[in-house]
């Protein structure tokens, strides 16, 4: 990513090594539903049209298996400029490219179709004018670098124009995070997030691999933050 590294939080600098261990060990399901979001990508840009992706969840640590639901946040331009922000209740796109990405996956997979969930929607239109306002209490401004900070992307090129703009003013990078520690310390706490990890290295211990001493002692150290 573009964005300024975060080095003064040692909890995201801990979050993004433990990601980095369990994607080397990344999951047959966690490569082909990559692969569908890539296909579905230049689908998208085929017919002239942008969107990109934030992947969350088993797919963001590559340890998704059949029956894990894929959750993302999905990047586009709503349509005529429209500004605000957008989702399924009230962006015909969105709606379309979750229909659209649907049929490939059932096209792709036949039985073996999966649940997608999308958990946020970004704005493309409002996210570059909070930007050049320089609106660094903008939620959506905040959710973009968030996102960006921890997530698995697909198409991150089309997102690298924003990251830009926002490295180059690095006092509004600065405000912006503040409010990304808040929002990643509030995740920490979180008990979802302590299973999340148990229930990785769980995946791996069923393939027959041993989780390292030293790598359960990083995951303890982390989850104790």
């Amino acid at each position: 990513m573009t964005l300024p590294k975060l080095s003064s939080n040692s909890n995201i600098i801990k979050f993004l090594g433990l990601k980095k261990f369990f994607r080397s060990h990344e999951t047959g399901t966690s490569r082909e539903r990559i692969e569908d979001f890539k296909k579905f990508n230049k689908l998208i840009n085929y017919g002239g049209d942008e969107v990109a992706f934030d992947i969350l969840g088993s797919l963001n640590f590559g340890q998704a298996t059949t029956d894990s639901d894929t959750d993302i946040v999905m990047y586009t331009r709503c349509e005529e400029g429209r500004m605000g922000e957008c989702g399924l209740e009230n962006c015909y796109k969105i709606a379309l490219f979750k229909h659209m990405f649907l049929n490939l996956v059932t096209f792709e997979h036949n039985s073996q179709a999966y649940k997608l969930e999308i958990v946020d929607c970004i704005n493309l239109n409002q996210l570059e004018k909070d930007i050049k306002d320089k609106h660094a209490d903008s939620t959506l401004l905040i959710r973009f670098c968030f996102y960006r900070s921890i997530c698995r992307g697909v198409n991150r090129r089309l997102l690298h124009k924003y990251e830009n703009m926002i490295s180059e003013n690095l006092p509004l990078w600065e405000k912006i995070s503040e409010s990304l520690e808040e929002c990643f310390e509030g995740i920490i706490k979180s008990s979802q997030h302590t299973y999340s990890f148990h229930k990785y290295a769980g995946r791996l211990a069923d393939k027959g691999i041993k989780l390292p001493g030293s790598m359960a002692e990083k995951i303890k150290d982390y989850l104790k933050q």
